[in-house]
């Protein structure tokens, strides 16, 4: 099962087919709960993708913010930012230079929100608390 999913992720050309195929049972449940519904409504494909995109990430970020107890956005928009860099991809890079492509936004897009949330966290509980240190710079 593990060399299944690594292989996967080694061949992943564009974005949208490895956030399709990243968490299967999520991506199945929105499918059956979300997408095909609106589909059944009358939604344009396009439309339905970008909205279980947008309910995606909102989750993203509710996951991370309640624990943390504060709201940054920095998952949201970072999942948001997968819309035009999925289309870039899938519009002008194939093979494996998409391929490549998913992957420099996995080594760099995760590490930095995930910076980012570190940072404002720091700021938030320790850098008040130390500036009235009278050894602190």
């Amino acid at each position: 099962m593990k060399f299944e999913s690594v292989y996967w992720v080694q061949n992943s050309e564009t974005v949208t087919y490895f956030w399709a195929n990243w968490n299967i049972p999520v991506h199945k449940w929105c499918l059956r709960h979300f997408y095909k519904p609106m589909l059944k409504r009358g939604v344009r494909k396009w439309t339905a993708q970008i909205a279980v995109f947008f309910l995606s990430a909102f989750f993203h970020e509710y996951l991370v913010s309640v624990p943390l107890k504060m709201f940054r956005l920095w998952a949201f928009m970072g999942m948001m930012a997968q819309i035009p860099l999925a289309w870039f991809v899938g519009r002008f890079l194939r093979g494996n230079y998409g391929n490549a492509a998913v992957w420099i936004s996995l080594i760099i897009g995760q590490p930095i929100a995930v910076l980012m949330y570190v940072h404002d966290y720091y700021v938030l509980h320790f850098q008040e608390s130390s500036a009235g240190d009278p050894g602190h710079t």
